[in-house]
């Protein structure tokens, strides 16, 4: 191979190597929604099986390889934070869980957040390259804020299912995930990245549908 043709196809095979990764998290976590909502559809109501959280610790670790390659700060602390929420999630499934027993999302929260911060830290004083922030701030403002949306209805999710003793999907959890998906969306066509743009352009259907179903339960179910 002469030496300009593999200036040419090296950087290309490295860029579908880590974009693999993007699109093979992305592929975990639609068909975690997608299987949500066929069981939700067979059982005319929200419901939730053990296959999501699995689906969704698979694709956040994908995920994860994805954005610290691309050193994108509002994607990078997304995974960081909800990677043992899920793991919680299973153990509420697996094992019986005293209803109103409630466990902390603190520790977990405190240890994504504290991960991130010292990304952060070496990016920002010691100039290495990992996370970088050279965005406008009202694009920064748009991401974080998805990503707290997105991030956040996780710990609502804890939390109520804590309270409950099993895992739920709450209606919060749906309407913080119709909020946050279009904020998301923005700041990957900002940053003109299609793996997030695919991941996010259509999400609020199925979650919007869910509403739906809880909405039609609720009323079947009044007297």
């Amino acid at each position: 191979m002469s030496p300009g043709l593999e200036i040419l196809i090296t950087p290309l095979l490295a860029l579908q190597v880590w974009d693999a990764f993007g699109w093979a998290g992305q592929i975990l976590f639609t068909a975690r929604v997608a299987h949500q909502w066929y069981f939700s559809e067979k059982a005319g109501k929200s419901h939730v099986t053990a296959a999501f959280w699995w689906y969704s610790l698979a694709g956040t670790l994908m995920l994860l390889v994805y954005v610290l390659h691309r050193k994108d700060p509002v994607f990078i602390v997304g995974p960081l934070v909800s990677g043992l929420l899920y793991a919680r999630n299973l153990r509420l499934m697996r094992q019986h869980v005293k209803a109103g027993t409630r466990g902390s999302p603190l520790a977990p929260v405190l240890i994504g957040l504290a991960v991130f911060g010292l990304l952060t830290f070496l990016s920002l004083s010691r100039n290495e390259n990992i996370v970088s922030y050279d965005h406008p701030l009202p694009w920064l403002v748009v991401g974080f804020t998805g990503q707290a949306l997105w991030t956040g209805r996780f710990l609502v999710q804890w939390y109520v299912s804590e309270r409950q003793g099993q895992s739920v999907l709450p209606p919060v959890f749906f309407w913080m995930s119709v909020l946050g998906a279009p904020l998301l969306l923005a700041w990957a066509v900002y940053q003109k990245d299609w793996v997030m743009m695919f991941a996010y352009a259509l999400n609020p259907i199925p979650y919007v549908r869910n509403l739906v179903l809880i909405h039609r339960e609720k009323r079947a179910a009044a007297p």
